[in-house]
Parts: structure tokens; C-alpha cells; sequence
């Protein structure tokens, strides 16, 4: 996680999509040098404070802590540097987590005997 060092401003939903829109090919090119996929970009605004989420993957291994800490280095020297972005904002990597083919997927039933109740997930 990192705090770009700008002043808090209030920021628009709209502008947080403009800015989204003119990060993601950045952000794209250096995840894709490091060997892995870029899921999502998103700038998200949650208790005042600005976010640029960047959701990843691996298509071979699980994305690891080290791995996400690398992407957000190589981003955020990248950012700092074209300054794209002129307000706050924290920058967060996430791991895109477990990935579901069909034959992992399962039906599972959890029955309460004594209600009567079937719960289908």
C-alpha cells in the first residue's frame, strides 16, 4: 500500500473514472512485464480517502504477498514519476485469489433436520 503525497481534495466519481481510464494502460504494460494479468483497475473512494485497486493474476501459480509487493513498487515508481494522478490516493495490489474451473465447482446442500430447510450454494 502506498500514499501518493498530495493534499486530500474531493474527488468525483467521474474523475475517479477519467483517471482510471488513463492509468490502466501504465499499469497494464508493467504488470504484463512482470508475467502476470491484470484483472481490474479500479479508483474507489471508501472514508474520504481515494484507492487505485489493482487486482491481479498468475496463470500458472497463486499470486503471493511478495509478488504483490513487487507489482506495487514497480506501479507506483511508475506513477510517481508521470504524475498522471493530481490528487491523493492510496495504491493497493490484491491477488485475484482462487480461481474456479467448472470441474472444482460443486453443489453443496446443508440440511437443518429439525426446520425442514435446504440451503443450495
Amino acid at each position: 500500500m502506498k500514499q501518493k503525497k498530495r493534499n486530500k481534495q474531493v474527488v468525483s466519481v467521474a474523475e475517479l473514472s477519467k483517471y482510471k481510464s488513463l492509468v490502466r494502460p501504465v499499469i497494464e504494460k508493467i504488470v504484463s512485464n512482470l508475467g502476470f494479468h491484470l484483472v481490474e483497475v479500479s479508483f474507489i473512494k471508501e472514508n474520504q480517502e481515494n484507492y487505485l485497486r489493482i487486482t491481479v493474476m498468475h496463470e500458472d501459480r497463486p499470486v503471493s504477498t511478495l509478488d504483490c509487493e513487487i507489482i506495487s513498487r514497480n506501479v507506483g515508481k511508475e506513477l510517481d514519476s508521470s504524475d498522471p494522478v493530481p490528487f491523493a490516493y492510496m495504491l493497493e495490489v490484491q491477488s485475484r485469489g482462487a480461481i474456479t474451473t467448472p470441474s472444482q465447482n460443486t453443489e453443496h446442500e446443508f440440511i437443518l433436520e429439525k426446520t425442514g430447510l435446504t440451503v443450495r450454494s
